[in-house]
């Protein structure tokens, strides 16, 4: 979808710079479940970009999405000739274009699956607003870029075995494991070489096993180096030269907080990797939980539990890299 939006501004724009319309429209008929001239794509005369949904009811009201760089309205705009009711969805900041096309890709995909489109307006854009509200900076913190540069190291090994093994991953929807595959879940972690290597474990969940499931620790080991080969964007480019899904993968680096906009500022970010490790979390993995405390209870005055682990203790429960992607293949 993201392609197919990317191709309609592709169009438009040459056209854009040599007009003095109002708007140059061009329709996104990219569906047969979209009805002819239902979505059209424009860039005004102030050389936003925007999207026009023929919507005949009026009753619905629009989203208040509390964004000032968001425009959102309903609009009569007379095409050749005729006058019709639309919903005008506007970018006035172009800084935002790259979010723009994930809201238009979402909006899109709705009105396929069957939304109306109020409706379909007012679940993007709430989707969308939740997701630039984690966002306050075009990089997130850098222990937040090697926690995502972990995630996609294992990400690529799981593609190597199967396209289609990426769709596990669920952490940047805050679930309660970062990947998550028949009754396989793994915990990703990823830590700079300083010492004895270790890991921080941020709630007391976040390495208890699920009942009927099993749990791992999949642990990359990483070193600053400005010529090295790992970067989220050197690594993201190489998951999509593998997978079909591109734009369902897009979608979650985007919850995720990755734009490709900044990508130069991403890659600025670059790595060495000195070891992945993957341990299976058993009864007597040592961890903290609400067995440690008297009574299976916490007390009321605990409010978060953060602790580390050293991995060079925990050999016992290592295996194999190899055999924890073998594991989930052969359980999909």
């Amino acid at each position: 979808m993201l392609e197919a939006i990317k191709n309609k501004w592709e169009i438009l724009e040459p056209i854009r710079k040599i007009s003095k319309e109002e708007f140059e429209i061009c329709p996104f008929d990219v569906s047969e479940n979209l009805k002819p001239d239902s979505v059209l794509f424009f860039i005004n005369d102030k050389n936003q970009k925007g999207i026009l949904l023929k919507d005949d009811n009026l009753q619905t009201k629009l989203p208040k999405h509390g964004c000032s760089r968001l425009e959102i309205i309903r609009q009569n705009i007379s095409i050749e000739g005729i006058e019709n009711k639309f919903i005008k969805v506007t970018c006035l900041d172009e800084s935002l274009n790259y979010a723009f096309s994930i809201l238009l890709s979402r909006i899109i995909q709705l009105l396929i699956d069957g939304s109306s489109p109020s409706s379909a307006t007012i679940d993007s854009v709430n989707e969308l607003r939740k997701l630039l509200s984690r966002s306050r900076g075009p990089l997130p913190k850098e222990e937040e870029i090697i926690g995502l540069t972990g995630e996609l190291i294992f990400l690529f090994s799981l593609v190597e075995k199967k396209q289609s093994l990426w769709k596990g991953w669920n952490g940047p929807f805050k679930a309660s494991k970062d990947y998550t595959l028949s009754n396989i879940d793994v915990e990703f972690k990823a830590s700079l070489q300083a010492g004895e290597p270790s890991i921080t474990v941020n709630n007391l969940n976040q390495l208890e096993p699920v009942l009927g499931r099993s749990l791992y620790l999949f642990h990359s080991t990483l070193v600053k180096n400005p010529n090295g080969d790992i970067s989220v964007p050197r690594l993201i480019k190489k998951i999509i030269e593998k997978i079909d899904d591109k734009d369902d993968f897009n979608n979650t680096l985007f919850a995720a907080g990755y734009s490709s906009e900044h990508e130069d500022l991403w890659d600025a970010f670059r790595f060495s990797v000195i070891e992945k490790s993957s341990y299976k979390v058993t009864n007597d993995f040592p961890r903290i939980n609400q067995d440690s405390f008297i009574n299976s209870s916490i007390p009321e005055s605990i409010t978060k539990i953060r602790y580390d682990i050293e991995l060079n203790k925990l050999n016992k429960f290592k295996i194999e890299n190899k055999s924890l992607i073998d594991l989930i293949y052969q359980s999909e």
